[in-house]
């Protein structure tokens, strides 16, 4: 028996992923979602890692995402666990969902306006009349306050965000926008100039960064953020960090969290943690390491 670990990127991370749970002991696969996803081979593992990223969808991977529902149902059909918990991938791809699920706990989440077609941004923009089917979902304002954020409902990685201070930029972005739903949120300013970012392994935070932010108000490795570690994150951000991945079923993941002199708000969590290699040298912490003991600690308890 073995652990499958389902990706679609091929980052670095992957690689470092399966490498460490090889190295102690424990045989690890990679199965490309990119590619359809043999059933009798899938039913061979003991347990299921799921390394799927919303950002697939601006990769050219969303055939990626689309695989992931009948593996899911296959899984849980077969009782087959899955790290993270089968749940937490649609969270992972859906800001929508994250938003309702911890604003309807108590969390404190920015102010979500609601998911929006470029279409409906641009007659926003215009001050038109939108009729909205708010169906299944958070209700849609007819009306967005400024200054906010706009970005994909499902995506990361700062595709395709932009924080926006009036109808002319909203306008100017709607024109850019590829064809996918956008959440509309408050924008809330890092008053300290840094996104906190926490990495929670096994309801434990054990890595804890400041990354700072960029000329374009974003943070983001890719866009130049300089990390430093966060030798004093408040006791109450990282209980609440624990607190959130408990409820969204998530056992190894991040949260992007922003802090100000009004408290702190969570802004993304990520079911799927990223890592490059450099990074491994700069926190002095080898995050896919410490995940892959996870992963096999829960596998050999699975065993028996």
């Amino acid at each position: 028996m073995a652990i499958g670990i389902l990706y679609e990127s091929g980052e670095w991370s992957d690689y470092a992923l399966r490498n460490n749970i090889a190295a102690m002991g424990v045989r690890a696969d990679l199965i490309d979602t990119r590619e359809d996803v043999d059933e009798e081979k899938l039913l061979f593992y003991r347990m299921i890692i799921s390394r799927v990223f919303a950002s697939s969808v601006f990769r050219g991977h969303e055939k990626a995402l689309k695989r992931m529902d009948a593996a899911i149902a296959l899984l849980r059909e077969h009782n087959i666990p899955m790290l993270n918990h089968y749940d937490a991938h649609y969270y992972e791809i859906s800001k929508e969902l994250q938003a309702i699920t911890l604003a309807g706990h108590g969390f404190p989440v920015p102010k979500v306006y609601g998911v929006y077609t470029p279409a409906e941004l641009f007659q926003i923009a215009n001050g038109q009349e939108v009729c909205y089917d708010n169906s299944g979902g958070l209700p849609k304002q007819t009306r967005i306050y400024y200054p906010c954020i706009v970005k994909p409902d499902c995506g990361g990685r700062t595709a395709f965000t932009y924080i926006l201070t009036n109808d002319e930029e909203l306008r100017a972005a709607a024109g850019m926008m590829p064809a996918l739903r956008f959440i509309a949120e408050e924008y809330i300013s890092p008053g300290y100039g840094f996104i906190t970012r926490i990495e929670v392994i096994g309801g434990v935070c054990r890595l804890a960064v400041k990354r700072s932010v960029t000329d374009n108000g974003l943070s983001a490795y890719h866009l130049g953020s300089a990390y430093q570690i966060y030798e004093d994150c408040p006791n109450n951000i990282k209980n609440t960090a624990t607190g959130v991945m408990n409820l969204l079923k998530i056992e190894m993941g991040s949260l992007d969290i922003i802090e100000n002199d009004h408290g702190f708000f969570i802004i993304d969590v990520n079911s799927v943690s990223n890592v490059s290699e450099d990074n491994t040298e700069m926190f002095n912490f080898d995050l896919m390491k410490e995940t892959a003991v996870y992963a096999v600690e829960k596998y050999r308890l699975l065993r028996g």
